[in-house]
Formats: C-alpha cells, sequence, structure tokens
C-alpha cells in the first residue's frame, strides 16, 4: 500500500447513506477470473455485492450475492441491474467464447448505463499496452473501452493484465504433467504474467479501496522481478517442480505463415496469433509501481509460480 495518509481522502464509502453498505456489482460473475473476484468479495462484510448473468436468475439471492439478470448486447437489461450500485466491476468479455463484437458493443453498452446511473466508481479489466496492439482485435476493443470510460466522466480504475500463467483450461499444467513445456515464437523474448488468483485479488481491491486517490488510475500488474522468458519461466516451473522437461516450440515464422489464412476459418484463433505476434515486439510489459502502490507488493515470479503448481498438484 501507499505510505501516503489516505485519513483525509474522501472515499466512495464516505458518500454512502450512514448505514449502508458500499453495493459492488460484478460483471462477468460467471466467468473463470469474475468467480474469484465475487468469492473475494465476499468475504468482506462491508459490502454488498450483486453479480450478473446472462441466464434467468432463479431465487434472485444465493448466500450473500444477489443474482441479477442483465446482458450487454441488451441494454435494456441494464438499468435494473445497476440500480443503486456504488461500484461497478467488469471483467467480462466475449471474443474466447462467442464474438468480439461483445467487447466492442457490450462495454459502450455497460459504460453508458453506469454513467447515467451516477456510479461512484467503474474497475475494468484491461490489457498491459492494449493502446500498442491495434492489430489484436481483444486488445483493441480494451484500449476503445477505455477511451470510452474517460469519456463518460465516471470515476475510474483500469486494471491492465499481463498473460496469465494459468486458465481455465490450463494446457501448461497439461504440458507439465506430460513432461513438456509449450513455448510460443523463442525462449528468449519476455513478457509479462500474473496469476488470475492475483489479479482477482486486485480488482477486489480497487473496487473496496478506501480512497478515492485510486479515481481515473491505470495500474497495470504484473511480478515484482519483471517480465520472464519462456525460457525462464520453463527453468522455473523445473526448480519448482522437480520435473525434467522437453521444450516445444511453435517459432514465429509459423504463426507469421498462417495468419492471415486462418482469419479465414476462425477470429479467435487469428486473434491469438496477432497476440503473440504483439508479445515479440517486446511491448508487453507491465510496470509494476502503481500495483504496489495501492495493492502491496507485487508477487515474485518464483512465488506464483509456486502457488500454481501447488494448485495443479504439480509438487513433488
Amino acid at each position: 500500500m501507499t505510505d501516503d495518509p489516505l485519513s483525509t481522502q474522501p472515499a466512495v464509502a464516505s458518500k454512502l447513506a450512514p448505514g449502508r453498505r458500499l453495493k459492488i456489482l460484478v460483471v462477468g460473475a460467471t466467468g473463470f477470473l469474475g468467480g474469484k473476484i465475487l468469492r473475494l468479495l465476499e468475504q468482506d462484510d462491508a459490502v454488498s455485492i450483486r453479480a450478473m448473468s446472462r441466464r434467468e436468475v432463479q431465487g434472485g439471492a444465493r448466500g450473500t450475492v444477489e443474482w441479477i439478470r442483465g446482458d450487454m448486447m441488451d441494454p435494456a437489461s441494464l438499468p435494473a441491474a445497476l440500480d443503486g450500485v456504488d461500484v461497478v466491476v467488469s471483467s467480462a468479455n466475449g471474443y474466447m467464447k462467442e464474438s468480439i463484437e461483445t467487447d466492442f458493443r457490450g462495454n459502450r453498452s455497460l459504460i453508458e448505463a453506469a454513467s447515467r446511473a451516477g456510479v461512484k466508481r467503474f474497475v475494468f479489466l484491461s490489457i498491459v499496452a492494449c493502446e500498442a496492439a491495434p492489430k489484436t482485435p481483444h486488445f483493441h476493443a480494451k484500449k476503445v473501452a477505455e477511451d470510452l470510460i474517460k469519456a463518460s466522466g465516471l470515476p475510474f480504475v483500469l486494471v491492465r493484465a499481463p498473460a496469465f500463467l494459468d486458465q481455465s483450461n490450463d494446457y501448461v499444467a497439461e504440458g507439465v504433467r506430460a513432461g513438456r513445456f509449450y513455448a510460443v515464437g523463442d525462449r528468449t523474448t519476455r513478457w509479462s504474467y500474473v496469476l488470475t488468483d492475483d489479479l482477482a485479488a486486485c480488482l477486489a481491491k480497487a473496487a473496496t479501496y478506501p480512497s478515492e486517490e485510486i479515481a481515473n488510475q491505470t495500474i497495470d500488474i504484473g511480478w515484482r522481478d519483471g517480465a520472464k522468458s519462456q525460457g525462464e519461466l520453463c527453468d522455473l516451473i523445473v526448480q519448482v517442480t522437480r520435473k525434467r522437461l522437453s521444450v516445444w516450440v511453435v517459432p514465429w515464422s509459423l504463426l507469421q505463415l498462417i495468419a492471415r489464412p486462418i482469419r479465414l476459418f476462425s477470429e479467435l484463433n487469428y486473434d491469438l496469433i496477432q497476440m503473440f505476434l504483439f508479445f515479440r515486439t517486446g511491448r508487453f510489459i507491465a510496470d509494476t509501481t502503481k500495483q504496489d502502490r495501492f495493492f502491496g507488493p507485487a508477487p515474485t515470479a518464483l512465488d506464483a509460480v509456486t502457488r500454481w503448481a501447488a494448485s495443479n498438484n504439480l509438487i513433488p
């Protein structure tokens, strides 16, 4: 956390009526990352949580969470979801599931509805260096959304994520179990990583941060000891798991060769290829200065890899 005194800073909670808890709407709550954000917020007795789902909600409230139907692609459904909400946390994305259009039109609808509802803080999951990658569709969608948020006048926190070490379908862990490390491009180009548990914690902290000092901040998330090459990441995994791994590399030349023809069959795979080709530029590097300031010291790569390996039962 920052060492600056916060007691004189007006907080979101100070704007609430006496006795009323901070109301947070989680958008993307049914996703892999969104579910982790939700579980962390549930541990905070000072907040009231509403979770938005596109599916019809049965019963309204489950435990400490109020579930409500809402769809970013259905603007008419959003006012009810945002009614009485102080803070929005959005980790929603469509490009991995349906269409990149969800990320453009859906984000616009949510931002406009949040502005009309008078939301006091809009926490948005973005991507490190997204402004530098116009050829990568889902990176560009994040940049467009960032610009819309800034233009809306909403107080915001843009939490920018690097590459995920873990996924809902963890291909790295599956490879390690088979004695392999799958690398893209080469073993030497560095880019930044994050463990999704740590990213979820940062997003939850951004929602509940007790000072308006965090308002209108863009915060990169990453590791304290900087970006890592895939060779370095493989070495860390070997150190932690004590497994011998063979490295299988998909070369940059192959990605460049197949990028255009693969677009004819799969926009998603084209997007992913463009993402990796952007990593090659060396610009996908997180600056964790603000992460340390607002959320506490960033973890080291060794700490993150150790926790990842433990969660996947890879430590002997």
